[in-house]
């Protein structure tokens, strides 16, 4: 692999020049993707480990998440870069980089092989795409090999990567989805081309150009198809012993062992991005290991053994990891980020779509809490607890990071919340109590504490002059929409599938790695000054001109705010309990009535003036409320069903509006810290409320906290109401004296 300019010498007087693979151009080079390459190998071990060794599945999820994450950001990044369809030709023609491009559908058969053991229609999608892809690159590659004449000293260990690595890896991914006839063909396909292609390589390295220093770590991949044939045999024949493991495994001894005595030129050559060419040898090396040594009776010795093949493989691939970082950075400073206009637009779609996920998976937990208590029997009070625990860090992480991203940038803070979704996706998925669940629910309130500002502030100012006023009206419709489609799509996982929460998390990862590529691929839009540390002392950061109309909105954004979390929060126990609903699509259906009013409402609204918007909203608010206490007082399910969609609506014209009010009244440099600002009342008016309640549903009854919690709303509607008017009346008799 090549990360840095340098030459190969083929002879004195014959040389290879490299030095167009970097500066000349700007588009990231094909070996970058061996970072996504070595992180899904190194994944597949610490998998193999929790299945021979009792290691804990959580570790290898985790690095099967940071693979699909390294796979779809490289990506991003490399389409992103100048050059179009005619750069991307040249590299894959290019006699040293091109044969990594075969790392793309690599990564993502290895991703869909393992997602297929979840989700089998999807992953079994997946292995066939990238079976078609390696297919067509690998029959193409060798076209071109047969057919274009190159240097010797071109030559290299990735040359191994489109025919051999890419055949054994399509089998092993073959056979996880049940075709073994289909993945012992690809196998033999593999084997044949490592034969093929080994002796050429041999006798390139034994009779051609000595191997440069960026090419040094290349090599590795020379000693990979032993290990990477034998797992893929190991799937096929789902593990029993035969002669061909011994042949392997004696094999693949054989090649490693010579790396022992290139240690000392790998620790002097130099780092280059190059060095993750020896992830994946090392992992799929450990992996088959690891496998080979379980199947055998060796006793704790063995198992000793096993675990530090594990270890020494995730320190190797570990301190990769950590010097690529710097590396890494070093080169997003030296180049420009700024990408053509229709890459900008796809760039803040995606952004919209990120930031409508986060609040999918906040909606998502309300269907299923339901699924939760009638699994793990806990009490009311825990239920609202898990809701509420969300809000309360949610608050929290306002208060304390509000204005973080006014500092640092919009990009930083967007992707350490995107992460921490799917930590807490990851807490989901392996839930087995109510403990579990108001962790991942903590971690989630952190992630949206971070996010929901700075999307906001991030979607307003990437957006052009001509549709600002349109994006702003969309991230205030973005956090309600996506509390109902999670509402809703957690019902109907509850209701249609015996793993709900499979289904939901896995989905919503999957979203939210799209989420990450987006935000890395946008621009940053908030310049970094002096004062991060400052920022996170907690304050409310209102800026002097927005302050007036702060404090005449706030309550008009709690009343809405608050009535979201009466379906949110309190919708499940009282389809439940007041309205004998037993079934999670009704259920969730009602629940996410009230935020997909909101949601359609902030759009429709969007042309209106935003002053008579926000009055129009505190009416619909005080009818909604109304409403919505009678019905659960007389058990009324029409009336409390039309009322979500009234008051929905007026929260939905309220909220929006608020923001094309407040939005002007701040420049990049505050807007952060002032979205923060309006968040903090809308979560704590959406969360508190209900863990109140919730303590006080056993004593005094669920109709009766219903009633009171909905009578609350209505009379902060009334007072935003009273605050509109009373501002209205000053400006206008301010007017004839201005």
């Amino acid at each position: 692999m090549l990360h840095r300019p340098g030459k190969l010498q083929a002879h004195p007087t014959q040389e290879v020049s490299l030095k167009t693979t970097q500066t000349e151009r700007p588009r990231l080079p094909l070996n970058t993707f061996g970072i996504a390459f070595g992180t899904a190998g190194l994944a597949g071990t610490w998998t193999a480990a929790g299945v021979e060794l009792g290691a804990p599945p959580a570790v290898g999820e985790v690095l099967w998440v940071a693979a699909a994450l390294a796979w779809a950001v490289t990506i991003v990044r490399y389409l992103r870069r100048p050059g179009g369809i005619a750069g991307i030709r040249s590299d894959l023609q290019h006699p040293v980089l091109g044969p990594f491009a075969a790392l793309v559908p690599a990564v993502g058969s290895l991703l869909s092989a393992h997602l297929a053991t979840t989700l089998p229609i999807v992953g079994a999608v997946g292995v066939w795409v990238m079976l078609a892809l390696t297919t067509a690159f690998g029959a193409w590659f060798v076209t071109s090999l047969l057919t274009v004449p190159r240097e010797m000293g071109a030559l290299h260990g990735g040359y191994l990567l489109p025919t051999v690595a890419a055949s054994l890896l399509t089998a092993q991914a073959l056979a996880t989805i049940g075709d073994t006839t289909l993945a012992v063909g690809y196998f033999a396909a593999g084997i044949l081309f490592w034969i093929l292609v080994g002796a050429m390589l041999i006798a390139r390295l034994a009779t051609g150009p000595a191997v440069p220093a960026p090419l040094l770590p290349t090599l590795a991949i020379f000693s990979a198809p032993p290990a990477v044939a034998g797992n893929a045999w190991w799937v096929i024949t789902d593990g029993a012993p035969s002669t061909a493991h011994t042949v392997l495994a004696g094999t693949m001894v054989a090649l490693l062992l010579p790396h022992v005595f290139l240690v000392r030129r790998y620790l002097t050559s130099g780092f280059a991005i190059g060095f993750w060419a020896m992830t994946f040898t090392t992992a799929a090396s450990a992996t088959y290991g690891v496998r080979l040594i379980s199947s055998t009776d060796s006793g704790a010795l063995g198992t000793a053994f096993a675990w530090v093949i594990v270890g020494v493989a995730t320190i190797i691939v570990g301190a990769i990891a950590t010097r690529s970082l710097g590396l890494l950075r070093r080169s997003e400073a030296a180049g420009s980020r700024r990408a053509s206009a229709g890459f900008r637009r796809t760039a803040l779609i995606g952004v919209v779509i990120a930031s409508v996920a986060v609040a999918f998976g906040a909606g998502a937990g309300s269907p299923l809490f339901v699924v939760y208590q009638s699994a793990w029997g806990f009490a009311d009070w825990q239920l609202t607890t898990a809701f509420t625990v969300y809000a309360i860090t949610l608050l929290s992480t306002l208060l304390v990071a509000g204005r973080l991203s006014d500092h640092i940038g919009r990009r930083p803070v967007l992707i350490g919340a995107l992460v921490l979704m799917l930590i807490a996706s990851g807490l989901f998925l392996y839930a087995d109590s109510i403990g579990w669940v108001i962790a991942a629910r903590a971690v989630q309130g952190v992630a949206t504490g971070a996010a929901t500002s700075t999307f906001t502030a991030a979607i307003i100012e990437l957006s052009s002059e001509r549709h600002r006023r349109t994006m702003t009206v969309l991230t205030s419709a973005a956090p309600v929409g996506g509390l109902a489609l999670g509402a809703f799509g957690g019902g109907i996982a509850a209701q249609l599938l015996s793993n709900p929460t499979a289904g939901v998390f896995l989905s919503l990862a999957l979203v939210l790695l799209v989420g990450i590529a987006a935000v890395l691929a946008a621009d940053e839009t908030a310049d970094r000054h002096a004062g991060a540390l400052a920022s996170l002392r907690p304050v409310l950061a209102v800026p002097p001109s927005a302050r007036s109309w702060f404090a005449v909105l706030a309550p008009l954004t709690a009343a809405g705010w608050m009535f979201s979390g009466l379906f949110l929060g309190l919708g499940p126990r009282l389809d439940d309990g007041v309205f004998g609903i037993d079934g999670g699509a009704a259920s969730a259906a009602v629940v996410a009535l009230q935020p997909a009013a909101a949601a359609i409402a902030g759009m429709l609204f969007s042309r209106a003036q935003a002053r008579v918007a926000t009055a129009v909203g505190a009416v619909l608010l005080l009818v909604g409320a109304v409403g919505a206490g009678s019905g659960i007082l007389t058990a009324d399910l029409p009336l409390l069903v039309v009322s979500a969609v009234v008051g929905g609506a007026g929260q939905g014209a309220a909220f929006g509006s608020s923001l094309r009010i407040l939005g002007p009244l701040a420049d990049n440099a505050t807007r952060g810290g002032l979205f923060a600002a309006v968040y903090l009342v809308a979560y704590a008016a959406y969360g508190v409320p209900v863990l109140v309640a919730g303590f006080f549903t056993e004593a005094v009854g669920l109709s009766e906290v219903g009633a009171i919690y909905a009578a609350i709303v209505a009379i902060a509607a009334v007072v935003a109401a009273i605050g509109l008017g009373n501002r209205s009346r000053r400006e206008r008799a301010l007017a004839p004296a201005a």
